[in-house]
């Protein structure tokens, strides 16, 4: 008896036209600093109806965003996220010396909780020279960003997005695309390979900020600039260095495949927002087991599925749940383990952080389950028939019968 395949959690999607402009980018000679680099650009441009920068990875865009943010400022910066997140920007927070606040989210989508925020910015008025809130438009859902700008204007913050999870996404019904908002100075995108835009690695910077942009330019560079009187001078030529930077260049190979995918982000959306919807339509009414937000969200990117299973009720662990579901040949993912459980952050200061009630009732049987473009009808039967053997099967022994099923 074959075991089925695998199903993996997510899976990049790629097509003759990525191996077409690898192959421009390969035998072009310029391997960075070239032209697919500003193709890309001017796609994601377009794709977020602000100017964008691309960077490296999504970390570096995130580093480089804050140091720009950060640098010239008379006295220390805090960042506001919530503790479900990746570790990668509130870790470039503390690398480049500033405080990091945890807040708590709401409890349908998981996005940050405005007010959790508001309670962090009211205790931390006055005792900061710039406070950044950063919500994650998490699993590609758009966080509340009209109530978070609010907050940010009244107390005098700073509103940046973390949209690693929602390029190609739109702000609930406004139609407004990710990367847009009139009150953010800047979102943030990764390009990993699983991301609905995927480069292998990169990340981007969309901002309405011109000076902004500028400096994200300079920064990913170096900050190298040609002397004035050799500006239009063909290369190699003279240069200066006004301030420090760093290598957060994007490669031309990265952009390339940035450039296809930026192509079909539209179609992928689709698929991924149809695989979502029947999920959606599958779990509702199961038993211990919730769909994160409960119901589907018109505009968002669908990065991810994320459910939490009430593992009281089902009598499991965390452990035996993922087991579980590796035996039957299915990989599911957990995003995130949350900030305040992890060493780097668990010396958090009592007054930078709130009650993190939803987070952590929400985490212990949080799980993130297969879906991406290209994912096939039959193996996410398998992924629902799956859930449905351990939700309505566990038999009360504090662990699912495993049953084999042949193909």
């Amino acid at each position: 008896m074959r075991e089925p395949e695998e199903v993996p959690y997510a899976r990049p999607y790629w097509d003759a036209e990525e191996e077409a402009l690898l192959l421009r980018a390969l035998r072009s000679g310029m391997w960075t600093n070239g032209p697919l680099v500003r193709e890309f650009e001017g796609a994601l441009s377009r794709l977020t109806g602000a100017a964008t920068v691309a960077l490296s990875s999504g970390t570096a865009a995130v580093h480089a965003l804050l140091h720009a943010l950060g640098s010239g400022r008379d006295g220390p910066a805090l960042l506001i996220t919530p503790a479900l997140t990746f570790a990668a920007a509130p870790a470039a927070a503390l690398l480049q010396g500033w405080d990091v606040a945890l807040a708590d989210v709401t409890e349908d989508d998981l996005t940050l909780s405005p007010t959790s925020v508001g309670e962090l910015l009211e205790r931390t008025s006055g005792a900061y020279a710039l406070t950044v809130v950063m919500p994650v438009h998490y699993a590609g859902h758009t966080a509340d960003v009209a109530a978070l700008g609010a907050l940010c204007s009244r107390y005098g913050a700073v509103l940046v997005e973390d949209a690693c999870h929602a390029a190609g996404a739109h702000y609930g019904g406004t139609g407004l695309p990710v990367g847009s908002w009139p009150d953010s100075r800047a979102a943030y995108f990764s390009f990993h390979p699983v991301k609905p835009v995927a480069t292998g690695e990169g990340g981007a910077v969309s901002s309405g900020d011109t000076s902004l942009v500028e400096r994200l330019r300079a920064y990913r560079n170096h900050c190298m600039t040609p002397l004035p009187e050799h500006e239009g001078d063909l290369a190699p030529w003279p240069y200066t260095v006004a301030e420090p930077g760093a290598n957060h260049r994007m490669s031309e190979l990265h952009a390339a495949l940035g450039v296809a995918q930026v192509g079909r982000v539209d179609v992928s959306r689709r698929e991924r927002a149809r695989l979502a919807g029947e999920y959606h339509r599958a779990l509702a009414g199961l038993p211990s087991v919730r769909t994160v937000p409960r119901r589907q969200r018109p505009g968002s990117a669908h990065h991810l599925f994320p459910v939490v299973f009430d593992l009281g009720r089902l009598g499991v662990s965390k452990r035996a749940l993922l087991e579980f579901f590796t035996e039957h040949r299915i990989r599911c993912q957990v995003h995130y383990t949350p900030l305040h459980r992890l060493p780097a952050f668990a010396g958090t200061p009592t007054r930078l952080r709130t009650s993190l009630d939803v987070t952590d009732a929400a985490f212990p049987g949080l799980v993130s389950l297969p879906l991406w473009h290209g994912l096939d009808s039959a193996a996410h039967e398998r992924v629902v028939d799956t859930l449905r053997r351990l939700v309505l099967r566990t038999g009360g022994t504090g662990r699912p019968r495993v049953e084999r099923t042949a193909s």
